[in-house]
């Protein structure tokens, strides 16, 4: 297949995107390496913030990341297939390692061994022991879900999609689709997951007041300034944490032919409700989070923060509002989704919001989102943007870093936060997961693909 170059991209700007690729997948080679800075560097942040990510079976800063991105390059390029093994062979030693969702763990590792495995089937005995693990696993969290009593708490780490029950479903998905991977207990996992996350979208009585399903109480959020700004609890909007993970899933379900009652009613049920809380304007951007106060009285409160993260604000909830109306024939959705990723790439790059070139809040997450619509929908205004999104990515590459681009920390005081610069390998976090997308800007004879399997760990696919 002749090389091409994407609709958004000049040739020159394609041949520095695939210079910076290999530069990258060069220096992401050696897996003790990246171990030792990683390690170091988190120990660091960990001595002044006390906070630590690096784990060796994390999907976000650890060795998956890096399998990842080679098995994405082998696509292409078959002697990353052996680079791509490496990592996932120092990572099986952490087994079981964490539990619970799909950043790491069993389900971080399975994630990359699904990339990695590509048309030759590589992996088939450890990617069937790792949907094993991970279906039982989703069981017991699924039975331990339905003891809790009373309805309608939700936890708030429940049902997302890095750590609760939306992403490992994702995953689980592809196993069931999988003769290798596939078993009675990966079936039954996800058929009972989809039912759980259709669930969530039924309405609760809460306070006297009919209210969606995924009210969050505030005695269960994540931190303590979230309880003191909502004493009332929340609604989280965002593909990270919130609603928009569970559409995401849901409609990859349905394109899957995964479905279950109440599922196509479920995805409209989120999609008409995000569509409530898109404010009107040119500053017009999902907010991350929807009060219960705002919810009863159905009017936004103002907010002054503009975001665009693939975390939080447009573009994730944007991608998969728009997949959601292809699935339902939905036009609505889809045409409010194009109209707010246009303002999004139309503003000023200093009030996107974002922090460095990492996926998840900073510029490979907005051109991720950005791209996977504008290269269905052909819009010219979201190809202009994802050009200039590419150009702010490749402006963050650093010849002094060791993996060539570093992940920006937020320390601190989550008003007015210290920024730290951490180098990390990862998928989410690190600099893996910006080679990831800025493969669709290369010459790579792929790089027309409309979904790429990474894209799952994002929600995009």
């Amino acid at each position: 297949m002749p090389s091409q170059i994407p609709a958004f991209a000049t040739a020159a700007l394609s041949a520095r995107a695939e210079k910076i690729v290999e530069e990258l997948a060069s220096r992401l080679a050696r897996p003790d390496r990246i171990e030792s800075l990683a390690s170091r560097a988190e120990t660091r942040i960990e001595a002044g913030y006390g906070f630590t990510a690096w784990h060796p079976l994390s999907l976000a800063t650890g060795f998956p990341g890096p399998a990842v991105l080679y098995g994405e390059l082998s696509r292409g390029d078959q002697a990353y297939r052996q680079l791509a093994y490496q990592h996932i062979s120092r990572a099986v030693p952490a087994l079981p390692g964490p539990a619970g969702g799909l950043m790491r763990g069993a389900a971080a590792l399975l994630a990359a061994a699904q990339t990695c495995a590509g048309p030759q089937g590589d992996y088939a005995s450890l990617r069937a022991a790792l949907a094993h693990r991970l279906a039982t696993a989703q069981l017991r969290r699924l039975d331990s879900v339905h003891r809790r009593t009373p309805r309608p708490l939700v936890t708030a780490s429940e049902y997302d999609l890095l750590g609760g029950l939306s992403g490992t479903t994702r995953v689980l998905l592809d196993s069931a689709m999988d003769a290798a991977e596939n078993s009675p207990d990966v079936t039954r996992s996800v058929t009972r997951s989809l039912e759980y996350l259709v669930g969530l979208t039924r309405p609760v009585q809460v306070e006297g007041r009919r209210v969606p399903g995924w009210w969050l109480p505030a005695a269960d959020l994540f931190t303590e300034r979230d309880r003191a700004r909502y004493p009332e609890g929340f609604f989280d909007t965002g593909m990270a944490h919130g609603i928009t993970a569970v559409l995401a899933v849901l409609c990859s379900a349905l394109q899957y032919d995964r479905e279950v009652p109440g599922q196509r009613s479920a995805i409209s049920s989120i999609a008409e409700w995000l569509c409530q809380w898109l404010p009107e304007g040119p500053d017009a951007c999902w907010p991350d989070r929807v009060s219960f106060q705002e919810q009863v009285t159905g009017r936004l409160d103002a907010r002054t923060t503009v975001q665009s993260a693939w975390c939080y604000g447009t573009p994730a909830v944007a991608a998969a509002l728009y997949r959601a109306g292809g699935l339902l024939g939905e036009p609505r959705w889809r045409e409010r989704a194009v109209s707010a990723l246009r303002l999004d790439v139309a503003r000023e790059q200093s009030r996107w919001g974002l922090d460095g070139p990492t996926l998840c809040h900073g510029f490979a997450g907005f051109l991720q989102t950005t791209a996977r619509v504008a290269a269905d929908c052909q819009d010219a205004q979201l190809l202009e943007g994802c050009r200039r999104i590419t150009v702010a990515v490749l402006a963050e590459a650093d010849e002094q870093a060791p993996f060539l681009f570093r992940h920006t920390v937020r320390c601190g005081d989550p008003d007015a936060p210290t920024r730290e610069q951490a180098d990390r390998a990862g998928l989410m976090e690190g600099a893996a997961g910006v080679g990831c997308a800025l493969l669709d800007v290369t010459r790579n004879p792929l790089a027309d693909a409309t979904v790429r399997p990474w894209d799952r760990c994002f929600g995009l696919a």
